[in-house]
């Protein structure tokens, strides 16, 4: 008996043990997860109207701590419910070698069809923020929905679109379907605007405009040089492209409009007629 005593004393100690790592790590997580908060804070996939950027900020951060208090309890109770059974396993051998493989067959039963969503969707949102493939402030694309993954929760993804409405996707769902992630590495975006000219248009003054165009907006980042290129040759007109670079989803949004609002007078100001090919065929 004496043995059995110190077998779950032994148990009991390490899974103690175990737990206090676990929480001491998951803290570490946490700390660094809200610095990298602080520091970037949560870009908005296009400018917005109003500054809710700061009051933002504070909510996730605020939910940040909740999720990973849930996530310490979570886990801290099934390391404590691991090391509890093993420690009672010498005590249990008594029972009936029938009754107890039993027990435990009905109640995994039961609680893997009762609490199957809720697990399934729970380990996947710890890939999900542990893997760092969807993190809070990322910008994201997820099937039409396209703005800022505002939250990760244990169950499902907040994502708030570009017209601040929610987009709630499971975790499940996020794991099992593609998504775009703009902020995976980096947030720079590479802007592509594109321009219909008839054949009549100068070809070189077409690209001196288009090559020009971008430098003269403020979202502009001088990284490398805009580039332009002929990408279509229909019927009746010419398909062109401007590339270039922004800092950021919001930046990009931002100078592509800049782009067409500048390219179209500047078009029109050298005879150049923009959109020549859809506006026939459309009267056509």
């Amino acid at each position: 008996m004496s043995q059995k005593i110190i077998y779950l004393l032994i148990i009991l100690f390490l899974t103690l043990l175990l737990c206090l790592f676990a929480a001491r790590k998951l803290r570490q997580l946490q700390e660094k997860r809200t610095e990298r908060l602080r520091e970037t804070g949560i870009p908005e996939p296009v400018p917005q109207q109003y500054n809710s950027r700061k009051n933002l900020k504070k909510q996730q951060i605020s939910r940040l701590e909740s999720r990973f208090s849930i996530t310490r309890w979570t886990l801290l109770l099934t390391i404590f419910t691991v090391g509890t059974t093993v420690a009672l396993f010498p005590f249990i051998r008594h029972m009936s070698p029938t009754l107890f493989p039993v027990i435990m067959g009905v109640a995994s039963v039961i609680i893997g069809i009762a609490a199957k969503p809720f697990i399934e969707n729970m380990i996947c949102g710890m890939v999900l923020c542990y893997s760092k493939l969807a993190r809070i402030g990322d910008t994201a694309l997820v099937d039409d929905a396209y703005g800022v993954i505002e939250d990760v929760t244990l169950t499902h993804c907040i994502i708030k679109r570009w017209d601040s409405l929610r987009y709630v996707v499971p975790n499940s769902s996020m794991m099992t379907k593609e998504f775009v992630n703009y902020s995976l590495h980096d947030n720079d975006r590479w802007v592509i605007v594109e321009f219909w000219i008839d054949y009549a248009a100068d070809l070189a003054t077409v690209e001196s405009i288009a090559i020009e165009t971008p430098k003269e907006s403020e979202f502009f980042y001088n990284t490398e040089e805009p580039r332009f290129w002929v990408v279509e040759t229909a019927q009746q007109a010419v398909k062109c492209m401007i590339t270039a670079w922004a800092t950021s989803p919001a930046e990009g949004w931002m100078l592509g409009h800049d782009i067409r609002k500048a390219l179209i007078p500047e078009l029109k100001k050298h005879g150049i007629h923009p959109h020549q090919y859809r506006l026939q065929t459309s009267n056509g």
